[in-house]
């Protein structure tokens, strides 16, 4: 299976709230958000960087990295915990678990040929790397009560023991008792709200960042739409 991404995960993930672009591909997780601009297998991108090619593996296959999908949820999984700030003051504890694994796929990743834009998929070539994909639950909660979330979430993992993931909260599906007051939601078309984080053997740090869409000014062609980022909280 192969299809072309359109930026490289590490920036796709920092860049969440301020870019949506392109996405192609066939999902690949157990749970393909309708994000704009397409999140594959829940791994969030946008415009131009890396071609890959997915394979399906066993949990026990000894991948071309050297190490199999077991290997790499066992230096993951479990429960881990951090302090959370929240950006509009105060702070709480924030704990991230990873579940058993349901897939997993090896990926072969390359830069693409962007024709003049070279210099741009250069620049990201060290993110055009081969990783594993593996899909398992994920549990993310806070302390205080605003986060109560299970989901689904595909890792990239480049190497055992570091793990990152992205994933559009439903902001109608919540359990915790978060509300948006970032921003005035009345005031927007559309509120989005974002989970990315990295785990380590050890460790979990993340962001929850937001994006608040204007109504469309205009119609037709000539239409367009502005959009707001926001912070939630860093851990």
């Amino acid at each position: 299976m192969r299809e072309r991404l359109c930026l490289s995960w590490a920036v796709a993930a920092v860049m969440s709230v301020g870019l949506w672009g392109c996405g192609s591909g066939d999902g690949g997780g157990p749970s393909d958000d309708a994000a704009p601009g397409g999140q594959i297998g829940g791994v969030h991108v946008v415009e131009g960087g890396c071609d890959e090619e997915k394979e399906d593996i066993g949990a026990d296959d000894v991948s071309p990295l050297g190490f199999s999908a077991r290997d790499a949820l066992s230096a993951l999984s479990g429960e881990r915990s951090t302090p959370l700030a929240w950006s509009k003051g105060g702070s709480t504890a924030a704990t991230v678990a990873a579940g058993e694994l349901v897939a997993a796929r090896f990926v072969r990743s390359t830069v693409a040929d962007s024709g003049p834009g070279g210099a741009e998929s250069t620049a990201l070539a060290a993110d055009c790397a081969d990783h594993l994909q593996l899909d398992v639950p994920l549990a993310f909660s806070t302390e205080d009560g605003a986060f109560d979330e299970s989901f689904a979430v595909t890792l990239r993992v480049p190497q055992v023991g570091e793990g990152r993931f992205f994933h559009r909260i439903d902001l109608d599906a919540l359990q915790g008792s978060y509300e948006v007051t970032e921003v005035d939601p009345t005031e927007f078309r559309e509120v989005f709200v974002d989970l990315s984080g990295a785990l380590t053997g050890s460790a979990v740090s993340g962001t929850i960042s937001g994006m608040a869409e204007d109504h469309p000014i205009g119609t037709g062609p000539e239409a367009s739409v502005s959009a707001q980022p926001f912070s939630v909280a860093d851990f």
